[in-house]
């Protein structure tokens, strides 16, 4: 078994010390013990316990979803029916935030293409489109 300093397993898990800290409040790994220096000391399982956080906020996964998905990692003989719900909801989530891009996209688009010839600030199409109130705009 191999123990780490917070910045050993913060190096190994690819995230800041910070954020190691962060999750050990949050209660996601605990140190095995804290050494006459006052230094904690994490295990293997934190490491991969930071690990897998660290894929879930690469997927964008908010930390109440993560925490749930520890919390049934905590019960292996479980149905695997919560996990696959929380993914669905994740991937429905995350259509979403692909349609709400892409609108944002297209407004972006629209406000570029307003201004296509050389001018001054004074006179720039899209800071004046910014700058319309709703009554202007109708």
């Amino acid at each position: 078994m191999s123990l780490y300093l917070i910045s050993e397993i913060a190096k190994k898990s690819h995230l800041t010390t910070d954020t190691v800290r962060f999750y050990e409040k949050k209660g996601f790994i605990t140190p095995n013990f804290r050494a006459n220096n006052q230094y904690r000391y994490f295990d293997d399982e934190a490491l991969k316990r930071l690990i897998f956080i660290k894929r879930c906020r690469d997927l964008d996964m908010s930390l109440k979803e993560i925490e749930t998905l520890i919390e049934l990692e905590q019960n292996p003989d479980q149905n695997c029916e919560a996990v696959n719900e929380i993914i669905d909801l994740h991937l429905e989530h995350i259509t979403s935030k692909m349609k709400e891009l892409e609108a944002f996209k297209n407004q972006l688009s629209e406000l570029r293409n307003s201004c296509n010839t050389p001018t001054t600030v004074d006179h720039c199409q899209i800071l004046k489109t910014l700058e319309q109130t709703d009554s202007e705009e109708a």
